[in-house]
C-alpha cells in the first residue's frame, strides 16, 4: 500500500523521470601491479595503496555488487573494497565482454567493476557512451569512470580520479 502511494505521489507531483530509480557503475583499472610473474602479476605496494583509496572512496556508495577478471591484479584491486562492505568478488571473462554489460545493465544496485586498459574504453562503447577518451596509458591507474544508469540505459559518464595521482606523461 505505501508502494502504490509513494507511486502516486511521484506521479502527481513530480512525473515519471522522478520516480525512476537510477544506478551507478563505477569502472576502474586494477592498480599499479608487479613486472613479475608476467603472465599474472600482483599488485606493488603502491597498488596496495590505491587499492585501499578504492575501498575508501566507495566503502559508502551502496556498491551491491563487485566484479573483477580472474587475474591477480583485478582480484588484489577488488579485495578491500569486498571485504569491507562484505560483498564478494566475482568474476568475468574479457572475452564476453557484451553478455557481460547487458547483464550489469539488468542490475538495479550500485556496481564496481575492475578492468583493463584495454578493455574499459570497450566497455565505454559498449555501453553507447560518447566520451573524448581515447586511450588508457600503461602508467595511468588514478581514473574512475562512473556510469549512471537509468531504467537499464546509461544516461551519463562522468570521469573522475582517486587515490594518488597517476605520473604524468
Amino acid at each position: 500500500m505505501k508502494f502504490i502511494f509513494y507511486i502516486s505521489i511521484c506521479l502527481l507531483f513530480f512525473g515519471l523521470s522522478a520516480c525512476q530509480t537510477s544506478t551507478n557503475i563505477y569502472i576502474v583499472r586494477h592498480a599499479e601491479k608487479s613486472i613479475v610473474p608476467a603472465d599474472d602479476p600482483h599488485l606493488l605496494p603502491e597498488g596496495m595503496q590505491r587499492a585501499e583509496a578504492l575501498k575508501d572512496f566507495l566503502k559508502n556508495k551502496n556498491i551491491g555488487y563487485i566484479f573483477s577478471t580472474n587475474t591477480n591484479r583485478t582480484v588484489e584491486t577488488a579485495t578491500p573494497l569486498s571485504q569491507a562492505i562484505n560483498i564478494p568478488v566475482q568474476y568475468y571473462n574479457n572475452n564476453t565482454l557484451p553478455d557481460f554489460l547487458q547483464m550489469i545493465t539488468g542490475l538495479k544496485k550500485n556496481v564496481l567493476i575492475v578492468a583493463h586498459s584495454n578493455t574499459i574504453l570497450t566497455m565505454l562503447g559498449e555501453l553507447n557512451l560518447s566520451h573524448n577518451i581515447t586511450v588508457i596509458s600503461d602508467d595511468d591507474y588514478d581514473k574512475l569512470f562512473i556510469i549512471t544508469m537509468k531504467n537499464g540505459k546509461a544516461v551519463s559518464l562522468k570521469e573522475t580520479t582517486y587515490g594518488v595521482p597517476s605520473p604524468q606523461k
